[in-house]
């Protein structure tokens, strides 16, 4: 039976998930497809499946999400965005996700689609997070467990992490269940948010998120867009083997098994991991942190 996060949460102390993004192709969702069944003998509590820059994966995303529920009976939440939608076709949106049978989702502000620096709500649509989690409890009246996203350095378009603080309980405060959180490379940064957001009155669990580095020239693309940080230590590791590919997948291992084990035992409530829709390495990261 396909659970609310909020339930599986009140269950477990510890969760475990994966995050997968939706392929543009056919043959790319056929290859997700495999990369969740080898996965999913993990015993993952949840995973996730994202929506897409401005909402470019809309009907592709349901599909999967509703694919992966009967295949393979675990609970998905699925991605929404502000972006790119009135208020009217998110209502639709939201109607159609219910119908199916989805009963959680990650509700965010979106990015905007390629090439569009500045974004600007559209005519007749949402501007903020929050505004998204309000419309769906409106509409759907605590049906779905709604998550919303958590940024431990602040968001990159937020001046500063007092006021990003606040926004976070502004979402929470409209009955958004759980925070999933950026990605960060320091387990500092992640128990600092923790601290700061807890004496405004945020109680909710917050997952930390984890992106194990395979790439390294591809991680400073990714960070340089969404605003997470690439310290020194990571630099040091990485930089002198960006160009070596077994190397790089070694030393991701690695160094993703020794921040990980850190947050379990500094007590993380568990790990959300950014798969890129891959086996590996996460497959061997969570093995050698269950060991």
């Amino acid at each position: 039976m396909i659970k609310k996060i909020s339930e599986i949460l009140k269950e477990k102390a510890r969760t475990f998930s994966f995050e997968f993004f939706s392929p543009k192709t056919p043959a790319g969702i056929v290859k997700l497809y495999d990369t969740v069944k080898e996965l999913a003998k993990l015993n993952p509590d949840f995973i996730s499946v994202t929506y897409g820059a401005g909402g470019s994966t809309r009907e592709t995303t349901t599909k999967i999400v509703d694919d992966i529920q009967n295949k393979f009976n675990i609970s998905v939440i699925h991605h929404l965005t502000c972006i790119g939608h009135t208020k009217d076709e998110l209502v639709d949106i939201i109607t159609k996700i219910k119908d199916i049978g989805v009963k959680n989702i990650l509700a965010l502000r979106g990015d905007p689609p390629q090439g569009v620096k500045e974004w600007k709500k559209i005519e007749g649509g949402l501007e903020y997070s929050y505004q998204l989690v309000e419309l769906i409890n409106s509409l759907c009246n605590k049906y779905f467990s709604i998550g919303v996203a958590g940024f431990p350095e602040g968001h990159m378009n937020c001046p500063d992490k007092a006021l990003d603080s606040k926004y976070l309980k502004l979402k929470l405060d409209k009955s958004a269940d759980f925070v999933l959180t950026q990605l960060f490379f320091e387990n500092d940064i992640y128990f600092d948010y923790i601290k700061r957001v807890k004496k405004i009155g945020v109680n909710v669990r917050i997952i930390p998120g984890i992106l194990p580095i395979i790439n390294y020239e591809g991680l400073v693309k990714f960070c340089s867009n969404c605003g997470a940080t690439i310290p020194k230590i990571v630099r040091d590791i990485f930089e002198p083997i960006k160009n070596d590919e077994q190397a790089t997948y070694k030393a991701g291992v690695e160094f993703a098994v020794r921040q990980c084990r850190d947050l379990l035992d500094k007590g993380a409530p568990g790990l959300h991991f950014y798969t890129l829709n891959r086996v590996e390495p996460v497959r061997e990261i969570l093995r050698n942190i269950k060991r």
